[in-house]
């Protein structure tokens, strides 16, 4: 496989490729609406913590990405069920990250580049734990995420420019938010 360079970027670095991610998320996501999407992004962008890992062939050409931001509020979780547990959707930017989008083009999947970009997404984070949605009609998705270790805790209902009713959720233990320390 010819060589991948990862990039991480903050929000003003991926609010500057947007027009180059458009094309990657349409390959990836066909029959989404991409309006939705760029209404979408250029908000999320704006969330604190946003952030952004790149794949690039030995090109330079973008072939995958992935980002999201820490969860500010509870929102994330309004009717997941089954209910939760007490307290288990507090949210206020330090205890889960979100993963967004994840997107790897058909001609470069099958290679680890997917696992590649969540795991940089997801390493050295001041967060407990991440979470993603998936839709139900994407078994396949569904399954290669909990291959990687992700356990499905619920559904929610999508919005209204959502392209399915519903999506399942997904978390991840990413362990303590600080070290321990022995005494």
């Amino acid at each position: 496989m010819p060589d991948v360079e990862y990039a991480r970027l903050d929000a003003p670095a991926t609010r500057a490729i947007l027009k180059e991610i458009r094309p990657v998320y349409a390959a990836g996501f066909p029959g989404y609406s991409l309006d939705d999407w760029e209404t979408r992004t250029t908000r999320q962008v704006g969330y604190p913590g946003f952030e952004t890992i790149t794949a690039r062939d030995g090109d330079g050409s973008l072939i995958g990405f992935v980002y999201g931001f820490p969860l500010a509020s509870s929102s994330w979780w309004e009717g997941l069920t089954p209910a939760p547990p007490p307290g288990y959707t507090d949210e206020d930017g330090t205890r889960t990250v979100a993963v967004i989008d994840l997107v790897v083009l058909p001609a470069f999947r099958s290679r680890g580049i997917g696992r590649r970009l969540v795991d940089l997404y997801l390493s050295d984070r001041a967060q407990r734990r991440a979470t993603l949605t998936t839709s139900p009609a994407k078994p396949d998705i569904q399954r290669m995420y909990e291959r990687w270790g992700w356990t499905q805790v619920g559904r929610v209902p999508g919005g209204p420019l959502a392209t399915a009713e519903y999506y399942d959720v997904y978390v991840i233990d990413l362990g303590p938010a600080e070290p321990t320390s022995s005494r």
